[in-house]
């Protein structure tokens, strides 16, 4: 063997050892039967947070997986039941060093996109939603490493509506704000840090984002 063919073999190489430090296959199970439940009463100022006495199925989370193929990030959410395009949201982040992937869905409609870390950088993928998978696709955007990976599936009695009455889960869970606490009720209370959720103000967010990302570009 030449030379050169010892310097290209070393060169692919390298490029598949710093490849395994980038973004790669990853999968986060989680357990079914773990879905909780919002709610608060503004007339008593009361709020109850705590496993889901009935059945939720749509948003009960079973795995989210991140995969690089090719030059393109895809993200998927695989539930217990089927994804619903009804008062739902679901959302898949893999965020790196230096970008931040997702893919959301709620109401049957999807966003799958990539953003750069100082927001200079942007790519549309594609979404879509069969069965009990949600999936997206989308360019990468430069080689940075894995900073965090997570998802999350709710479902309100009406959509958006925060402060009302809600369910949830997330994947892993430690991410999820009832981790390693047991039920809660509270009289009296303003509802505290549980009475929101991130998902419906992020997608707003990301979609400002968007739009001012096209705004810039023309």
């Amino acid at each position: 063997m030449n030379k050169r063919n010892i310097f290209v073999l070393g060169v692919v190489a390298t490029a598949v050892f710093l490849s395994a430090g980038l973004a790669s296959a990853e999968k986060i199970t989680d357990d079914t039967g773990d879905v909780w439940h919002w709610t608060w009463n503004s007339n008593t100022g009361s709020y109850s947070w705590a496993h889901s006495v009935t059945n939720q199925p749509e948003i009960d989370i079973k795995e989210i997986s991140s995969d690089v193929e090719g030059e393109q990030m895809v993200l998927k959410m695989k539930v217990s039941g089927d994804i619903s395009s009804s008062n739902t949201l679901y959302a898949v982040f893999y965020n790196t060093t230096g970008a931040t992937y997702y893919v959301m869905y709620s109401n049957g409609s999807g966003m799958c996109m990539a953003i750069s870390g100082n927001y200079t950088g942007i790519s549309y993928g594609n979404t879509t939603a069969s069965g009990n998978t949600l999936t997206g696709t989308v360019n990468m955007i430069g080689e940075d490493t894995k900073s965090e990976f997570y998802g999350y599936a709710y479902k309100y009695t009406h959509f958006g509506d925060t402060s009302g009455e809600w369910w949830g889960d997330w994947a892993p869970q430690d991410d999820s704000p009832w981790y390693d606490t047991e039920n809660s009720n509270n009289e009296g209370s303003s509802g505290g840090g549980g009475g929101s959720t991130p998902g419906f103000e992020i997608l707003l967010a990301a979609g400002a984002i968007a739009l001012a990302f096209v705004i810039k570009k023309k």
